[in-house]
């Protein structure tokens, strides 16, 4: 039996990860003080509450390699298999590292995903199938280092204050780039957030989107498409059909982004991933 392991920056719920036969090791959020585990102490929808209403932006930090052995030790005579977020985003891929050399097993094994929410939930479905076919922990691993690389993920970010707010972007150039209603493209390039292109105005990103888009061979099984902030405050109705219009994928999911990203980009960003052949 393979379990599967994985961390919050996934941005699985607690309830996909149920259904899906995933375990989650939380990431820690601190803000003000006081340190609460991602989305176990503390949901999205709050973390996004407390964005819009303190001047000090929360952080997250990884999870310690305790708390994987701790999982680990859940599982003793199953192969694992962990897939957390990229190693040049966090020290998670670390501590699940050294909590597989503390535990002198050999059943136990690591993917650096060289992705963060969205995309590494299309390569944890994907590692989810795997499964169900029956492949052991290594084939699934090796899968999943050939694959991750045609993961792709474009996201639109509404407003430059949570950049600027993290040290990202000057002041300066936060009010210039709002005032002309840039939107910055980002994405997941080798584990690095990577600024892809610049938009001005909402339409104008959907198109910078398929435009982006359409440099790639687009693989029609599954699409993810997220958002950040509150549950139920951003309509994505004209963003997804926009791009359904054109790319007619099989399988849509829509997915609240958590943390790991939420707490850089601020609420209002829009983003779809997806695999290309």
């Amino acid at each position: 039996m393979v379990k599967i392991i994985v961390d919050s920056g996934s941005d699985l719920t607690l309830e996909q990860a149920g259904q899906l036969g995933v375990e989650i090791v939380p990431l820690h959020i601190e803000h003000e003080g006081k340190t609460a585990l991602d989305r176990v102490e503390m949901d999205p929808d709050t973390l996004y509450e407390k964005l819009a209403n303190s001047d000090q932006l929360p952080k997250t930090s990884q999870p310690s390699p305790a708390a994987f052995m701790t999982m680990y030790e859940k599982f003793p005579n199953d192969e694992l298999l962990v897939l957390p977020i990229a190693k040049e985003l966090s020290g998670t891929f670390q501590s699940a590292n050294l909590a597989k050399s503390m535990s002198e097993r050999d059943n136990i094994f690591v993917v650096d995903s060289q992705q963060v929410t969205l995309p590494l939930m299309v390569l944890i479905l994907e590692a989810v199938a795997m499964r169900e076919k029956g492949w052991n922990a290594r084939q699934i691993k090796e899968a999943l280092e050939a694959m991750r690389g045609q993961v792709k993920v474009i996201a639109v970010v509404d407003t430059l204050d949570y950049l600027q707010k993290g040290g990202r972007l000057s002041k300066a150039a936060a009010i210039a780039g709002n005032f002309l209603k840039i939107k910055p493209l980002i994405g997941v390039q080798e584990g690095q957030v990577v600024v892809l292109s610049k938009a001005r105005g909402k339409k104008s990103a959907i198109q910078e989107v398929r435009r982006l888009m359409a440099q790639d061979e687009v693989d029609l099984n599954t699409a993810i498409f997220g958002y950040t902030g509150q549950e139920g405050t951003e309509d994505l109705t004209s963003w997804t059909e926009e791009i359904l219009d054109v790319y007619p994928f099989a399988n849509v999911y829509t997915q609240q982004i958590g943390a790991a990203i939420g707490t850089h980009v601020g609420p209002g960003a829009k983003a779809i991933a997806y695999r290309t052949k």
